[in-house]
């Protein structure tokens, strides 16, 4: 499961760090020859900052535009805290992080230390909408994810695919306009035979190789998107088992079946209730 994610990952990722160094070099290359160096030497060091675990909690908090929680939350958290600190998830640390935006119930790894919640969860357990077992679960599975070292490098690479996130970004907003119009919108379904022509075109005019390119951006165009999907799930799947060898699948489970049951949400409310629970120690034999 771990290489599956790690494979999906470097091609997801690959494409965005190729990408995102293009675009970088070109931009210097408009400017002049001192900055633009300059600016690539500055993006190298911070980079390089960022893999080794320096200055990660600025930058999640500017990306994520994030803060510290303030004192009536941490308050709403305690019983939370006490439940991950009677399973021994709180050591090492965490640093946590309070993300303000629209109401909904998120929470998100970063780094190798940062968890950051939404505000919706917040207001989730200050008015009981959800327990403090369910709280602590939805944590430890972001805790979890930190500890099976999914997202240790992640925010350095979120720094240097910043401009693949940009595009990506305008993408998504062209589909979403291209997508009021049928046939554009058929066009970009059928994509792949546009990739076949293009192949078959270079070969038969002797340049094979803008027939290759072609051909490759538009197999990236499905690879890249089912890769992350792919690495999402396992990403997902091991931080279950991570929950439920903890002691909280259950608790998970209930939340989960308060919304939407899809097929995903069902598979996981299944296998989380497989998993058998730990064993809780005799009382009276450590009497």
């Amino acid at each position: 499961m771990r290489s599956r994610r790690k494979v999906c990952r470097v091609v997801s990722d690959g494409v965005g760090m190729v990408v995102s160094t293009l675009v970088t070099c070109v931009g210097g290359a408009l400017v002049h020859p001192v900055a633009g160096a300059a600016f690539f030497v500055v993006g190298l060091v911070t980079f390089g900052a960022l893999l080794c675990g320096r200055g990660e909690s600025l930058f999640v908090r500017l990306l994520a535009r994030a803060r510290e929680p303030r004192d009536y939350e941490l308050a709403a958290l305690r019983p939370v805290v006490a439940v991950l600190k009677e399973l021994d998830l709180v050591s090492p640390p965490v640093q946590l992080l309070v993300r303000d935006g629209p109401a909904g119930v998120r929470v998100g790894a970063a780094g190798r230390r940062t968890v950051v919640i939404s505000q919706g969860l917040l207001e989730a357990i200050a008015s009981g909408r959800i327990r403090p077992d369910e709280a602590a679960a939805l944590l430890a599975h972001a805790i979890g994810r930190i500890r099976l070292g999914q997202c240790r490098y992640d925010v350095a690479l979120e720094f240097w695919m910043l401009p693949w996130r940009l595009l990506q970004a305008v993408g998504r907003g062209i589909g979403r306009v291209i997508g009021w119009f049928p046939l554009a919108a058929f066009a970009w379904r059928v994509r792949f035979i546009t990739g076949a022509v293009a192949l078959l075109q270079g070969f038969t005019d002797g340049q094979a190789a803008f027939g290759l390119i072609g051909a490759g951006v538009v197999a990236l165009s499905y690879a890249v998107p089912w890769a992350e999907q792919q690495a999402a799930l396992a990403g997902e799947d091991e931080a279950d088992r991570f929950l439920a060898a903890a002691g909280l699948g259950d608790a998970l489970c209930r939340f989960l079946e308060r919304g939407r049951r899809s097929p995903r949400v069902l598979h996981r409310v299944h296998r989380l209730r497989s998993v058998p629970a730990p064993a809780v120690p005799d009382q009276t034999v450590l009497a």
